[in-house]
């Protein structure tokens, strides 16, 4: 039997690892190659579908899976997103390294996620206010937010459960989610690069001629910058 060797990943994902349930049938959506499907297996999960959309990186994957001993409890699936997953008694599904638009469109073609039980824990590259907003706003409120540092940039992963409860993020909300009540430097950082972000897209807006739209994120982009001034000072 092939020896069941623990996968090596780098901080982003093994936040991502870490927010998955004890004993879960997981979705590694996107799944690259492998290896945090890998880990979820050594940390406790039942069985997991590790699911990519490219064949290329899934054969890579299916072949560490094979090595790390674990090919009889990890499916590989080549499938876009989530199409076709319904059938499968999935509790938890990861989406990870991938932006926020993109991961939205996924979740968008998978209504099957809408009941109570299924834990979604994603880890957007880019654009998480667009992502955080269609949580909100279509009943998957975010209980748990961290921002980390991988390499040389900060990065957030977070996780939400259906409840079915709607909700309508502001400006604010939307870009920070629940990074002002953490007080610690990544968190502080990823706000700082979110400003920075946010005066951009002002800018741009206002040499196009919408001073409206550049106001409101420039209001933001101020406020962002209140909030991390008293980040690690309280």
């Amino acid at each position: 039997m092939a020896q069941k060797r623990s996968a090596k990943l780098d901080p982003r994902l093994a936040a991502t690892a870490a927010l998955v349930r004890p004993d879960a049938i997981f979705a590694d959506i996107g799944c690259d190659h492998g290896y945090l499907a890998i880990e979820l297996m050594r940390r406790g999960a039942v069985r997991g579908y590790a699911c990519d959309i490219n064949p290329g990186p899934l054969a890579s994957a299916q072949k560490n899976i094979e090595q790390a001993g674990f090919s009889a409890q990890i499916q590989t699936v080549l499938t876009d997103g989530l199409q076709g997953l319904e059938q499968y008694p999935i509790t938890d599904v990861t989406i990870a390294g991938i932006g926020g638009e993109v991961i939205t469109d996924i979740l968008k073609q998978a209504a099957f996620l809408k009941k109570p039980g299924i834990r979604l824990i994603l880890q957007p590259q880019s654009r998480e206010h667009i992502l955080r907003s269609f949580l909100f706003e279509n009943g998957f409120p975010i209980f748990y937010e961290q921002a980390l540092r991988s390499g040389r940039y900060t990065y957030v992963v977070f996780a939400a459960e259906y409840t079915g409860e709607c909700r309508k993020l502001s400006l604010l909300e939307s870009y920070c989610g629940m990074l002002p009540e953490q007080h610690t430097a990544e968190s502080k950082e990823k706000l700082l690069r979110t400003a920075g972000f946010i005066k951009d897209i002002a800018e741009g807006l206002s040499h196009r001629g919408n001073a409206e739209e550049a106001a409101q994120l420039l209001t933001v982009y101020q406020q962002i910058l209140t909030i991390t001034d008293n980040l690690l000072n309280n």
